[in-house]
């Protein structure tokens, strides 16, 4: 399968498949994104999501499928070994470079989903449990497995030149 567009609606395909089957949203993802070979870890690596499903253990915090999304993409534009950088701009060096491809992941993810904090999203649903927010969540889990397989297509010198959005440094 080689093009973009297929492997990105593949992966989407199999995070819903997982979900249906029991995994949970960062599980799905993750999975999905292996099974296509977007990230070249092992398949216990998995075990790494279990607790972001729900916003991190049920808590509602940051969305699992985000913090997955996210993490993914670590296996492709994170530091491999951060003390091989000079010490003098270590520091400074993933905020010059690194941070800049997460910004713009999680503020598309917002712009999608209206927030990254999973109880937000889910707050006009009562119970937990009901089929809506399951079906609501489902779609999430397909859009946001192709949000991380679109962000693992970006080279990572282009990943380091992105513009930042919001963020708290104000650059």
């Amino acid at each position: 399968m080689d093009n973009i567009d297929d492997v990105s609606k593949l992966v989407g395909e199999y995070a819903i498949e997982n979900y249906k089957k029991g995994l949970n949203c960062s599980e799905s993802i993750f999975e999905a994104l292996i099974r296509v070979g977007a990230i070249d870890v092992p398949p216990e690596s998995i075990a790494m999501c279990t607790g972001f499903g729900g916003g991190i253990g049920l808590y509602g915090a940051t969305c699992g499928a985000l913090s997955v999304a996210v993490m993914a993409n670590g296996v492709k534009h994170g530091r491999r070994d951060p003390y091989a950088v000079d010490a003098k701009i270590r520091g400074s060096e993933i905020a010059d470079k690194y941070y800049r491809i997460y910004n713009n992941l999680i503020s598309e993810f917002i712009e999608r989903n209206g927030s990254a904090v999973c109880k937000e999203i889910g707050a006009g649903y009562d119970d937990w449990n009901c089929r809506e927010r399951h079906i609501h969540c489902l779609k999430l889990i397909g859009d946001t497995a192709q949000l991380a397989y679109k962000y693992l297509q970006i080279s990572p010198e282009e990943a380091f030149k992105m513009p930042y959005g919001k963020n708290m440094k104000g650059i």
